[in-house]
């Protein structure tokens, strides 16, 4: 790995990769999307259309704000688990789906952790050049990787 962040690319790190990222429909139903979240050492579902482009990405959080603003609502904890369970099979992930930030394997690792910095992630989609998810990179794997090569490079 070249040790400059300006010059490496994705593709320099794509064995790095998480390529198996959680994904899901974007008409999936919350209830199946807190089932696989809750199955899963994973805290994000990544969404695709119909060609299996990427077109969001839902937190676990996310859901389970939904459910606290419910339950905060009805005071009467009997009608809270009907009304829960309501909500996560009627609402779909699209309801409450983040735009997903990605980027392509010709991108820079400056760009990319510019790019989560200013979206506040550490965890960036990768996707191929249909828009097709490829997997996630996460920041930890690009510091440590540059932190390697600098310390070989230093020898």
């Amino acid at each position: 790995m070249k040790s400059n962040l300006e010059k490496t690319t994705v593709k320099d790190i794509s064995r790095l990769m998480n390529t198996a990222c959680l994904q899901a429909g974007a008409s999936t139903s919350l209830a199946v999307l807190a089932e696989r979240l809750c199955a899963s050492d994973r805290y994000k579902v990544y969404l695709t259309d119909e060609e299996n482009r990427l077109c969001g990405v839902i937190q676990a959080k996310q859901i389970a704000m939904e459910i606290l603003n419910l339950s905060t609502a009805d005071e009467d904890a009997e009608d809270m688990l009907p009304a829960i369970t309501y909500l996560l099979n009627s609402r779909h992930s699209m309801d409450l789906a983040e735009k997903a930030v990605s980027v392509q394997a010709d991108c820079t690792l400056k760009q990319v952790l510019m790019l989560m910095n200013d979206n506040s992630i550490r965890e960036i989609a990768v996707v191929d050049e249909d828009g097709q998810l490829v997997g996630t990179l996460e920041a930890k794997h690009i510091l440590a990787k540059y932190l390697q090569a600098k310390a070989e490079s230093s020898l």
